[in-house]
């Protein structure tokens, strides 16, 4: 039956998959290194948002000749960029020297200014500086869907080793099982022989036996350590080496748990579509940004003069007099880059959209025919389980013919090959289920 298999492992300790995935999201580097994705998305958003800083400059610049001083020219800047492109200066400037030219003559105190940079044209709806941040702060909401996608495809690997370990297992748990049996046999025809109850044939024939069963048991035992070691080199337990594993954990034979219920909310609300949306908005600012260089360039600046010993003075007539002003038009004859990356992020927004509906599509699809190879395999494995019990059943009848005569060795043992190959097949057929069940929520992008 099907019992014997289990009669040597209860002393270890089970380890179900879904101790497997606790132990990798919590400590395998590969999961840790993903975990960083959203965080280092926030650092580069914190970077872009740079360029909102406000910036302080100087400049010094002297001529002394044959111990004259000719000029010295000391100029620094304030500089405030305000969210909607205009930027808020302020401004100090200092000269003194024989030769100066006329225009960087100061006041003996300096001469300070305060003024604004503001954009007429290109830049009113949005500018370079807030297609960046925007952007940044897109692509930082899309890290998180990265991550689980990543943890993703990162658990159907540890799943896939995991039910290869799982099978490797029984499988050498069977052949330990049918070689113990065959020796017990060997043993009582050997006696028997002496005694003369038994035949050289069936003696030959248990030991032939004995021999093939031990070499089954030695190939699964170097398969096992093998899918041990790729399971074991997931788990990062600390104080676990591959001997210790193998001594301490047994696979559990725990039916895999279904999202059932709520698959069609997984697809809804999967990473890869959000993605999608997330691309789009990308796209979108950047089309902005392409509409918004169709404008001519018009920047007007202006800058507040005074001195600073009468700095109080002034103030309600900025427009008529000591002020700087400075406008700048510029616009390029045939727009071809601004065109062309409107017509490229046009075209993009388009592509996005079939792609997501082509994906949406595919996943649904995907997902219903890999719930059906997972209904199929656990009916496989049902039906497998009812045909071990029968064969098995048939092991226990020729036994009792054989005590009574009426059936040979050679009938035992090719009921129990019978047997012990469909037992075989069932945990094969399990640990199938068991892997088809990790690719479908891989594909739902399940990771609770």
């Amino acid at each position: 039956m099907i019992w014997i298999c289990w009669a040597l492992i209860w002393a270890q300790e089970s380890l179900p998959l879904t101790k497997v995935y606790t132990w990798v999201l919590e400590r395998h580097p590969l999961a840790r290194a993903i975990g960083l994705g959203p965080a280092i998305a926030e650092a580069q958003a914190l970077s872009t948002e740079g360029v909102w800083d406000p910036t302080l400059s100087g400049n010094l610049i002297e001529k002394n000749f044959k111990n004259q001083l000719y000029y010295t020219l000391f100029s620094s800047e304030l500089k405030i960029p305000v969210w909607n492109a205009l930027d808020l200066k302020a401004i100090y400037e200092s000269t003194g020297g024989f030769s100066l030219n006329p225009e960087d003559v100061t006041p003996s105190a300096g001469l300070v200014g305060v003024g604004l940079s503001i954009p007429l044209g290109q830049g009113i709806l949005i500018d370079y500086r807030r297609a960046s941040i925007q952007k940044a702060r897109l692509y930082a909401l899309m890290a998180p869907y990265e991550r689980q996608l990543a943890l993703a495809e990162l658990l159907l690997e540890v799943a896939q080793d995991y039910w290869d370990w799982f099978a490797a297992y029984y499988k050498t748990e069977v052949y330990k099982t049918q070689l113990g049996v065959a020796q017990s046999r060997l043993q009582f025809l050997q006696e028997a022989l002496w005694r003369g109850e038994a035949t050289r044939a069936d003696t030959l024939e248990a030991y032939v036996e004995v021999g093939l069963r031990k070499q089954a048991l030695l190939s699964s035992q170097g398969d096992l350590l093998k899918k041990a070691l790729l399971l074991q080199r997931h788990l990062w337990e600390e104080g676990v080496v591959i001997d210790t594993f193998l001594r301490r954990y047994r696979p559990d034979t725990t039916v895999p748990l279904l999202p059932l219920a709520y698959w069609d909310t997984l697809i809804a609300q999967h990473p890869k579509l959000r993605l999608y949306d997330y691309k789009r908005k990308v796209v979108e600012v950047e089309r902005k940004w392409a509409v918004e260089r169709l404008r001519p360039r018009l920047q007007v600046d202006y800058l507040f003069l005074r001195d600073p010993q009468t700095w109080m003075k002034g103030w309600e007539r900025p427009f008529a007099t000591d002020f700087k002003f400075g406008l700048t038009v510029a616009m390029p004859l045939y727009l071809r880059e601004a065109r062309g990356s409107l017509l490229e992020a046009r075209l993009r927004l388009r592509q996005l959209r079939w792609e997501q509906e082509y994906e949406a599509r595919s996943l649904y699809n995907k997902v219903l025919g890999q719930m059906g190879v997972v209904d199929s395999l656990r009916e496989q494995v049902q039906l497998q389980r009812f045909l071990v019990e029968g064969l098995f059943e048939l092991v226990r009848l020729e036994q009792i013919r054989f005590s009574a005569g009426e059936s040979d060795l050679f009938l035992i043992n090719r009921r129990e090959r019978e047997a012990y190959a469909a037992l075989l097949a069932l945990y094969e057929l399990y640990a199938r289920y068991g892997i088809e069940v990790a690719r479908l929520r891989a594909l739902l992008v399940w990771i609770e």
